[in-house]
């Protein structure tokens, strides 16, 4: 990876192409991270690869923050998560334990958002629909 483009090699055929893909988003999340006490995967500078580790916190604020943003100004969203098996999708989307995927960290800031506009007595009233699909 270099930025947001992904490399991918061969390591059965170093005579096979590279092949280059670039993308929005690139992210690293193989290697390079330490699990903390609360089990939260994060960052671990001192292994090779830990600069370039991206947790799930950098997924949301990248993606999530975004689709969110825009249903508060009032727009119909969607986030689509497409892959290979064994790639993340669900990983990313759902998460697990404390590393928290993108729709439980959307729901927890809408959420507290409504509950902020309530609080701050704020009369408008929120209608929340979700869906989520799996396909195979």
């Amino acid at each position: 990876m270099s930025g947001n483009t992904t490399f991918l090699t061969n390591p059965d055929d170093p005579s096979d192409p590279v092949k280059k893909f670039t993308f929005d988003h690139s992210y690293w999340s193989h290697d390079g991270f330490k699990e903390l006490p609360n089990g939260y995967c994060t960052q671990d500078t001192a292994l090779p690869n830990g600069a370039k580790f991206c947790d799930q916190e950098r997924v949301y604020r990248d993606l999530g923050r975004g689709v969110l943003r825009n249903a508060w100004d009032g727009y119909n969203s969607a986030l689509f998560a497409y892959g290979q098996t064994g790639s993340g999708k669900s990983w990313s989307v759902i998460g697990y334990g404390s590393n928290k995927g993108i729709v439980p960290k959307f729901c927890e800031e809408m959420f507290r958002g409504i509950e902020d506009k309530r609080r701050s007595g704020d009369t408008t009233e929120f209608e929340v629909n979700t869906g989520l699909r799996f396909m195979t």
